[in-house]
Order: structure tokens, then C-alpha cells, then sequence
């Protein structure tokens, strides 16, 4: 012998833990097979809820247009510019995926036709809201692009 240590072949360990929760598993899945699954009537009905959440869930990202659409107070302050262009897109890119994000989009479309009217019957105020947008609007154009370079998420 050379006095190199042989080594073992490499094997995916599975620990102790691991093992004991499969053999948990396994009677568990025996004694359901054995015995029946039982269900409460509170069970079945959150069971039946969470599963129409998780359909309207599914389908609310399904149904809604990823382009243009109403972006009010851009489109007032800015009109059919660049800023309004890239809020759009931080809207479909960013916030329409997630739940948070849609529930936001949701608020928005409800209260910004009001925020218009507001804006308005007060024009004195547009300069200002477009100066706060054009920081939204920057914020937003660097997320888009830290996205473009493969930073999703």
C-alpha cells in the first residue's frame, strides 16, 4: 500500500430525524389506509374555503391585463410620458405577482380617481405631486433594472 486513504464513494445521508419522521409518515399513511380519514365539519369547511381562496387566488393572476391600463395620478401629472410608462411597468412586473402588490393596485384603482379630482379642483398642487412621483418613479426604474440584470425577487 501507497498509504492514500481510500475514499468511500459519495452518499446522500439521510439523519435520524429524517428517518424517524418517515417512519411516522408511514403509520400515519397505514393507519389512515386502515381506518379512514376523518374530518370534522369545521375541517371540511375551512378545507373548502382555503381551497376557493387558493382558485380566486389563482384566477385574479390570470384574468388581469399586464398592459397599460389606469394609472390616474401619472397619467394627470405626467400624461402618456416615460414616468407613467415605467410605473405601469413596475406595476405588472413587480406588484401584480404578489398578493400584497395586487391587494395595493386594488386600493389604488378605488381611491386614485378621487386623488384626480382632488388634484384637479387644485392644480397649485401638481407641481409638488409630480415632484414626489418623479422619486417614485426613480425608485421604480432601478428596481426594473436591478431586475433586468437577473435579481429577480
Amino acid at each position: 500500500m501507497t498509504g492514500r486513504k481510500r475514499r468511500a464513494p459519495k452518499v446522500d445521508r439521510v439523519s435520524a430525524s429524517e428517518l424517524a419522521q418517515m417512519g411516522v409518515c408511514e403509520r400515519r399513511v397505514k393507519f389512515e389506509r386502515d381506518r379512514g380519514r376523518r374530518r370534522t365539519p369545521e375541517q371540511l369547511q375551512a378545507m373548502e374555503r382555503g381551497l376557493r381562496a387558493h382558485e380566486e387566488f389563482y384566477r385574479e393572476g390570470q384574468d388581469v391585463p399586464r398592459t397599460g391600463g389606469r394609472c390616474f395620478v401619472a397619467t394627470l401629472v405626467f400624461g402618456e410620458a416615460p414616468e407613467t410608462h415605467i410605473l405601469r411597468c413596475f406595476r405588472d412586473q413587480v406588484m401584480r405577482p404578489r398578493p400584497l402588490g395586487r391587494r395595493f393596485i386594488v386600493g389604488y384603482y378605488r381611491f386614485a380617481p378621487a386623488v384626480c379630482r382632488f388634484l384637479n379642483r387644485r392644480p397649485i398642487l401638481l407641481p409638488v405631486t409630480r415632484w414626489l412621483l418623479r422619486g417614485v418613479v426613480s425608485v421604480a426604474g432601478r428596481w426594473l433594472e436591478w431586475q433586468r440584470h437577473g435579481h429577480d425577487r
